[in-house]
């Protein structure tokens, strides 16, 4: 898309693929015929994972590239084609945040799955944060559980401005909040008629704290979940 040599893994990225590649060559190690159902389901569910966190730092690095490109403050003082890098960037960004939240939550089915925390039990319909807190608060899985704790812990304001926007992005706006948000740009607009840009700047860093504690979060429970299976020598829960 930007005319760029093909991507170099590095970094966090690099960390967590090699982590769910490691995973996933123990599994495969198990002759296809001799695989149980769970076995098959996590070698899905880890090839699901490398795709989807190739999706998300692509989604980010395009916000990032396109956003680079804009320079002005007001959308009235933009050509069609800075206008157009500027909703580029904003199709990327929101793309990400989505992609970002949606990791966490199978992240979060995962655990539940594999460690058979029975966050269901608690809330039927649960997330990444609803599993942490089931683990946090029952001790389990404990090694883990801290690690991934202090993540959230770390990077909780950052996180949760990115997840207020996913849920302005893709649920239905209830009528309180819409008044609010009416009521907000009448006040701004009151003070300044044109239309200024999001502030690129502060999402962009905001969006890189979260990838870089999905990256994180993803890199440490794979990490973990394969040692607990070479040292158990069960790639699944026993049944």
């Amino acid at each position: 898309m930007f005319g760029e040599p093909r991507r170099k893994d590095e970094g966090l990225l690099a960390a967590v693929n090699q982590a769910i590649t490691g995973y996933l060559h123990l599994l495969e190690s198990v002759p296809a015929e001799e695989r149980n159902l769970q076995e098959r389901r996590y070698i899905v569910w880890g090839r699901g994972f490398l795709r989807a966190l190739d999706e998300l730092e692509q989604s980010q690095f395009a916000a990032v590239s396109y956003g680079s490109k804009v320079t002005k403050t007001y959308i009235d003082e933009m050509s069609d084609t800075e206008l157009d890098d500027y909703h580029r960037h904003l199709y990327f960004y929101k793309n990400a945040i989505i992609r970002l939240f949606a990791i966490l939550d199978k992240l979060g089915h995962f655990m539940n799955e594999r460690f058979r925390l029975k966050t269901e039990e608690i809330k039927a319909r649960y997330s990444y944060f609803t599993v942490l807190r089931n683990m946090h608060t029952n001790h389990l899985y404990t090694k883990l559980e801290e690690q991934l704790y202090g993540l959230k812990v770390a990077y909780k304001v950052p996180v949760e401005r990115l997840r207020n926007e996913r849920n302005m992005e893709i649920h239905t706006i209830n009528a309180d909040l819409l008044d609010d948000l009416l009521q907000a740009a009448e006040s701004k607009q009151s003070l300044d008629q044109r239309k200024k840009t999001e502030n690129i700047q502060e999402h962009l860093k905001d969006l890189e704290i979260g990838c870089n504690m999905t990256f994180t979060a993803s890199e440490k429970i794979f990490t973990y979940i394969r040692t607990l299976s070479e040292s158990s020598g069960q790639y699944s829960p026993s049944n």
